[in-house]
């Protein structure tokens, strides 16, 4: 199967410019004017999406609910679509995206060559008489010579990954079913290390032999990842030198284990030594918490052995996304579950309307909106808003509606916008809603007080009478 259509995240939008009273209307022409009143903001939301706690839902009961989720991750062997030299059999990538889509979730992925326990996922074309080289078999991370390190130095695997990527960037680039992809496909699990045949001498490594590319080959990947998409964003294991001008954002793979930079190797120390420690503005920072944590480390006290503060590792990495699978699998109760449950909230943005107003004159009606980000990072997709007016009697019904660009992905923690866009008619509820374009995906709610209590999905403005 052939997936050709190509999605667009980012919906062409339109917003009136924002106008004193004096500019919108005349004195003598305007019939009602709110002034600027204040809405009730709450916690941070739990259930908004492309934020927060993630599981693997390849381990998962796809009916499981007892934690907050909007997300999925995946990982996929780049043989299950690779099946010849750019042939390219797109069934079972579907198959996944299918299932978590028809949850209501969006999927954060990766593909892999060398995921250790599990067979290889180099194609079979690039196997066999006069294919490459197999010979770095290993027995560490339990892997008991079951998968091997392919040289990603060799040309043929070069062109197997850069085609590859061109191929997925034409099919999938927007596709509203995918959240994040991590760029993956070196190193084991995809992971983009080598460790311990990293060109040092190890107990598993004698001769200090090198399984990583040169820099030159290893940037060439992340240049074709680059190239190949526009819209989805795309995340790196590590921060690393010359990535300054690659466009993409960094996984912390254990996060809140060594993520703080009180070591030069930790994830902020790399950030902070390669100068990526603002990348979060623009791109994506996810990542996921190191396994052996993530049942101890939201106990009070914390009882890990080597756990860091995960507040803290949140506000430095502005992460915006984390695979927590043990948060579903096994889960929290008590203290433990409210803290889980808040630091999952903390996780990326957290949109909240301060304040609104509405003007009506000549049959329209203006609403403005104060829009603030009280999270540790931006949206970063540019969905438009979508302002209503709504007749609420049963059945509710729209009298009109127009979208409006708040610029989303420039609102950055700590900053308020200010939206106005104009409605033709002037009575009803005055409603703002941001829906996801997945469809049946989870729409992007507001840390509001008035969010869902008139009309759901939507959040209450105000009332303009006729």
């Amino acid at each position: 199967m052939t997936h050709t259509s190509k999605w667009k995240v980012a919906a062409t939008a339109v917003v009136t410019a924002t106008l004193s009273l004096g500019l919108a209307c005349g004195a003598g022409q305007a019939r009602a004017d709110t002034g600027w009143q204040t809405l009730t903001t709450t916690e941070a939301r739990t259930d908004n999406p492309l934020k927060g706690f993630a599981p693997f839902n390849e381990n998962l009961d796809n009916n499981a609910s007892a934690f907050p989720h909007t997300m999925e991750w995946f990982y996929m062997p780049l043989n299950a679509v690779v099946k010849g030299e750019r042939s390219y059999d797109w069934a079972e990538l579907e198959k996944q995206l299918s299932s978590i889509k028809s949850r209501g979730h969006q999927a954060a992925l990766r593909f892999y060559l060398d995921y250790p326990t599990k067979p290889t996922g180099v194609p079979d074309y690039l196997l066999g008489p006069g294919g490459i080289d197999q010979s770095r078999k290993y027995n560490f991370y339990d892997n008991n010579g079951t998968s091997f390190s392919p040289d990603y130095n060799d040309p043929r695997v070069q062109s197997l990954i850069k085609d590859f990527v061109s191929e997925l960037g034409k099919n999938y680039d927007g596709d509203p079913r995918i959240g994040y992809i991590t760029t993956g496909l070196i190193g084991f699990w995809g992971e983009q290390h080598t460790y311990p045949m990293d060109g040092n001498s190890h107990t598993d490594n004698p001769n200090g032999a090198q399984w990583m590319p040169t820099r030159e080959v290893e940037l060439s990947y992340y240049q074709a990842w680059d190239a190949a998409f526009n819209t989805t964003k795309l995340l790196n294991r590590n921060p690393g030198p010359d990535l300054e001008n690659i466009k993409v954002g960094f996984h912390d793979d254990s996060f809140a284990e060594s993520t703080l930079p009180t070591i030069d190797w930790h994830f902020m120390a790399r950030m902070e030594t390669y100068k990526l420690t603002e990348r979060w503005q623009t791109e994506a920072i996810g990542g996921e918490v190191y396994p052996q944590n993530q049942l101890c480390v939201f106990n009070e006290p914390t009882d890990c052995d080597h756990a860091e503060d995960f507040s803290e590792a949140t506000k430095q990495t502005h992460a915006t996304w984390l695979v927590n699978h043990k948060a579903f699998s096994e889960g929290y109760s008590g203290a433990a579950l409210e803290k889980a449950t808040k630091a999952h909230a903390a996780l990326g943005y957290d949109l909240a309307v301060t304040q609104t107003r509405t003007v009506v004159t000549d049959g329209k009606t203006q609403v403005s909106i104060r829009l603030t980000n009280r999270g540790v990072a931006p949206f970063y997709y540019n969905w438009p808003l979508e302002f209503s007016l709504i007749n609420p009697q049963e059945p509710a019904k729209t009298v009109a509606s127009t979208q409006a660009d708040a610029n989303l992905p420039s609102l950055l923690p700590g900053q308020t916008t200010e939206v106005t866009a104009t409605l033709e008619g002037n009575s009803g509820l005055a409603t703002l809603r941001i829906p996801n374009p997945m469809d049946g995906g989870a729409p992007l709610k507001f840390a509001n007080a008035e969010q869902d209590t008139e009309i759901p999905g939507y959040l209450t403005l105000g009332s303009v009478p006729a």
